[in-house]
């Protein structure tokens, strides 16, 4: 093992020891990905939470020579860059002092590179320390935490042949007021490669017969902004994950892309920048508004229905027709493009309007299931909410004239 070797293990391994001292999960990432040599997970208290760093690593006095009085200045090439900035979870760049055994560290982003004669450079601050006091830091920097309802599988297949279980998954992405970003996205995949993991469908007897109670051994699929993506296959990520100990005989054609150490690969569609391929999609102020003010003009029928639900239950005109009526308000909103920016608040509130009306309509279409007393009570908190939302969204649609 070479001088530059026995540094770079040192380096590792006392970051190994920092982390561990932060309370958090280290892991060396075996697979080169060019640019990232592990892993940080974040535990809440003893339990690992899945939410992950990513972490560059340079180790020896040479990366200490650019210091000034706040940090040591770190010069890196237009690929890392870009690498680390459009990474699918966020990355730290550690410069390990192995004297002292200390780790410093910053977070790779747009604002923290800065712009050089021949590439870029980013300052690693004295005050940044990975050791015990640093919990909180790292917890404030891993990857997002991904809510169920951030994500929802449209498609799930058995693929099954041979000697290996394959599921193969589409995966439509709706993140809500959350700003949709690669870590965000990664943070998607991982979560859905886990109910991929976890499947027991087959897709007839026989599969099911000669490949039963086997774990999933390929888990690929694709990921969409909208659901109307889907048809014409514009997705924006691919992702596929192989069990190591899947036979090399039994492999698929490994992807190209984005590697974690854990077999699982996410590809981001060659060099399509994220934020191009949401502009692309994003509707017009104009055209926006023109929608919503479409739907708000048939809120009041809602609003009635339900006020009548309310008086007379079964015996209202709008009995048989409520959940109908509930269904065409929630289809007449147009999910195909992306709200514009200074409307991202309203469009929340649009969101929140439709599921509304849609939990309204599907407990009504129910009510023969339920107690009349709990139906009573639900449509009363649905009527009530719709009030607030109706003087929010008139607020905040004025707000953006």
């Amino acid at each position: 093992m070479s001088d530059t070797e026995q540094t770079n293990r040192l380096g590792v391994n006392i970051l190994d020891q920092r982390v561990l001292e932060a309370g958090h999960i280290f892991r060396e990432q075996s697979i080169s990905d060019s640019g990232i040599d592990a892993q940080i997970e974040v535990k809440d208290r003893t339990k690992a939470t899945g939410r992950l760093i990513a972490a560059q690593i340079k180790a020896g006095p040479s990366y200490f020579s650019k210091e000034d009085e706040n940090g040591f200045w770190h010069y890196v090439s237009d690929r890392h860059r870009d690498l680390w900035i459009n990474h699918s979870l966020p990355v730290i760049l550690v410069l390990c002092d192995i004297d002292k055994r200390a780790c410093y560290y910053e977070i790779a982003t747009e604002e923290t590179c800065v712009r050089t004669a021949n590439g870029w450079k980013i300052l690693v601050s004295k005050n940044k320390t990975i050791g015990t006091d640093s919990s909180l830091d790292l917890a404030s920097i891993a990857s997002p935490i991904v809510a169920a309802s951030d994500y929802s599988i449209h498609a799930e297949q058995d693929q099954s042949h041979a000697n290996a279980r394959r599921v193969s998954l589409d995966i439509v992405v709706h993140p809500g007021s959350k700003p949709v970003s690669k870590p965000l996205l990664g943070a998607i995949v991982r979560a859905a490669l886990k109910d991929g993991q976890s499947s027991q469908y087959h897709r007839d007897e026989l599969s099911e017969r000669v490949l039963g109670g086997r774990p999933i051994d390929v888990v690929w699929g694709f990921v969409y902004l909208r659901d109307v993506d889907r048809e014409s296959a514009s997705w924006i990520c691919r992702f596929q994950w192989i069990s190591p100990s899947l036979e090399a005989s039994s492999r698929p054609h490994a992807y190209e892309g984005e590697q974690d150490g854990s077999g699982l690969v996410i590809d981001w569609k060659g060099n399509t920048e994220l934020s191009k391929f949401i502009d692309e999609r994003r509707a017009s102020k104009a055209d926006f508004l023109k929608h919503v003010d479409k739907l708000l003009a048939q809120l009041p029928d809602v609003q009635q229905g339900l006020d009548s639900l309310l008086e007379r239950g079964d015996q209202s005109p709008h009995a048989t027709g409520f959940a109908v009526l509930a269904e065409e308000f929630e289809s007449m909103w147009d999910d195909s493009f992306a709200a514009p920016n200074e409307c991202q608040r309203l469009n929340q509130a649009i969101q929140e309007l439709l599921a509304t009306v849609g939990n309204a309509g599907l407990i009504w279409a129910q009510r023969m299931s339920r107690r009349p007393s709990q139906v009573r009570s639900l449509m009363s908190s649905y009527r009530d909410k719709l009030d607030r939302l109706d003087a929010d969204i008139s607020f905040l649609r004025r707000d953006v004239r």
